[in-house]
């Protein structure tokens, strides 16, 4: 088992290596749109092209940003049963089945901040490898909280280092992906963390 004391230097890995990630994901994505938008209204102030192309081609630049932004952030959340209900619709609309999603009573208000907004990423790191139903599952267990998602994760060992620091633990295969963590507050029902 690894040292608690070399956790802080493999979280720092972590982020550099998503913050490597994001940068990709910008310039492969909404980046290139942005080029392909400022082309098209060059063309359009020199009278080449068509204005209205112009600004179908920066409407789309705004689209491929905010769907990035969305994907670091969901807007709107009120709650990991809130996200996770925004993320399956956000596969529906991009064409993909959604997510089935059963979440014990209590279970989301029990989790810390840290640990509910992990649970919803690991849900969206799964769902990227997955283009059938996502089966999606959190319930109480003797370690606290399980969280069951119906896929394989790119990387596991990014995800086991947010586990342990947070104090759970990441079991994975090519199957399932399933992540345990401590209960917060394990008695209040009355409120959900995203």
């Amino acid at each position: 088992m690894q040292s608690v004391r070399s956790m802080p230097g493999d979280l720092l890995e972590l982020a550099d290596a998503e913050l490597d990630a994001l940068a990709d994901r910008l310039h492969d994505g909404p980046l290139q749109t942005l080029v392909a938008a400022r082309y098209a209204c060059d063309a359009s102030v020199r009278g080449a092209a068509d204005p209205a192309l112009a600004r179908a081609a920066v409407q789309e630049a705004l689209v491929a940003l905010r769907r990035e932004m969305w994907l670091l952030r969901p807007r709107g959340a009120g709650g990991l049963s809130d996200a996770l209900t925004a993320l399956s619709e956000q596969r529906a609309s991009a064409g993909l089945p959604g997510l089935s999603v059963r979440l014990d009573t209590g279970v989301p208000a029990a989790l810390s901040p840290a640990a509910g907004a992990a649970a919803y990423r690991l849900v969206q790191a799964v769902s990227r490898n997955v283009s059938t139903v996502l089966p999606v599952r959190l319930a109480r267990c003797s370690a606290g909280a399980a969280l069951d998602v119906g896929g394989p994760l790119d990387t596991v060992d990014g995800w086991s280092v947010r586990a342990r620091a947070l104090g759970g633990e990441l079991v994975a295969d090519s199957a399932c992906t399933r992540l345990l963590l401590p209960l917060a507050n394990p008695f209040d029902d009355d409120k959900d963390n995203p």
